[in-house]
């Protein structure tokens, strides 16, 4: 665990992995949800169904996979589009405080915006945003707000929340309104941002895609011992505050340490690409998730391809779900 106030042991990491094993069909299937075999499996698609040439678009992780297929299959390419690059020469730890480092500037600005407000929980100093956040977060650790359907509220819950609506301008106001609801021990407002953003059904479930995103990176991404993620958590409390519980970086590990397979994606990657027609890659100035720089690096990687298509925004609206 990277960020929050979560404590692994090895025996944690292992139970989760054994868990997924066991609910996923085994160690074998485990070993072949990596970027590359989806890319083979698309590509299998594409013969089945009788094109001669694949035309992509793909978002966020998307243009990973997009970008890996390239990499892979570069003649059977007709046209790819890819909007919110990740980075492919950015190994994990760097990705990780790249994007960390994207979500406290969203964050310092929206605490900016709100201390326009004289009623902003957050303060009018915007110098003091972190702190005003923490005096009403951090008291979550050991008394956590449990709601009348035993929904849980406690730290963590609240900076991802938060997280999962720094996405999108449009919804800083109702994240500092949750924010300021904490104070009366209300986390109505906070839940249902994360309820949007996770695709929680109106029955209390939710899919499966953080699952699948955890499964695929560890297959995807680069391994770190315990001291290294311990470094890295610390790391990311330096240039994202915000997400720092108080509790040091302690305890944090890899959950991917036991996975039953090696990562089979290597970085840089999609490098040195012969016979790629051109590709479209978009990027949004502001994006926390996918910083704009990420962009440049893979139309730039994509030898060949058109320069980025640059959308400039000075308040980000991006894909993630609206919240009321």
């Amino acid at each position: 665990m990277l960020t929050g106030s979560g404590s692994w042991t090895e025996d944690d990491t292992r139970a989760l992995v054994e868990q997924c094993s066991q609910r996923s069909g085994g160690d074998e299937v485990l070993a072949g949800v990596g970027t590359r075999d989806t890319a083979r499996d698309m590509d299998i698609l594409r013969a089945v169904l009788g094109d001669d040439k694949l035309s992509y678009l793909g978002r966020s992780y998307g243009t990973r996979l997009g970008a890996v297929y390239a990499e892979m299959f570069p003649a059977n390419v007709r046209a790819m589009v890819l909007d919110g690059a990740i980075d492919p020469h950015l190994g994990t730890a760097e990705r990780r405080i790249t994007q960390f480092a994207a979500f406290q500037r969203s964050f310092d600005d929206m605490a900016a915006e709100c201390a326009k407000a004289p009623d902003c929980p957050l303060g009018t100093d915007p110098s003091r945003a972190v702190e005003m956040f923490h005096d009403i977060t951090r008291p979550l650790i050991d008394d956590p707000i449990i709601t009348a359907d035993g929904r849980r509220m406690d730290f963590d819950a609240a900076y991802g929340a938060v997280i999962a609506g720094l996405y999108d301008s449009r919804v800083w106001p109702v994240i500092t309104k949750g924010i300021g609801e904490l104070r009366a021990r209300a986390p109505e407002t906070l839940l249902r941002i994360t309820d949007a953003f996770g695709g929680r059904g109106e029955d209390g479930t939710y899919p499966n895609a953080p699952e699948a995103n955890f499964a695929i990176n560890c297959m995807d991404e680069q391994r770190n011992t315990p001291e290294q993620e311990v470094d890295l958590k610390r790391r990311i409390q330096a240039v994202a505050p915000f997400t720092d519980a108080g509790l040091g970086p302690e305890g944090a590990r890899d959950p991917c340490e036991s996975w039953p397979a090696e990562p089979t994606l290597n970085y840089p990657y999609a490098t040195d690409i012969d016979g790629l027609p051109d590709t479209l890659t978009i990027s949004i100035t502001g994006d926390p998730s996918t910083p704009y720089e990420a962009g440049v690096s893979l139309a730039d990687t994509l030898g060949g391809s058109c320069s980025p298509l640059t959308v400039i925004s000075t308040r980000l609206h991006s894909t993630a779900p609206a919240i009321a």
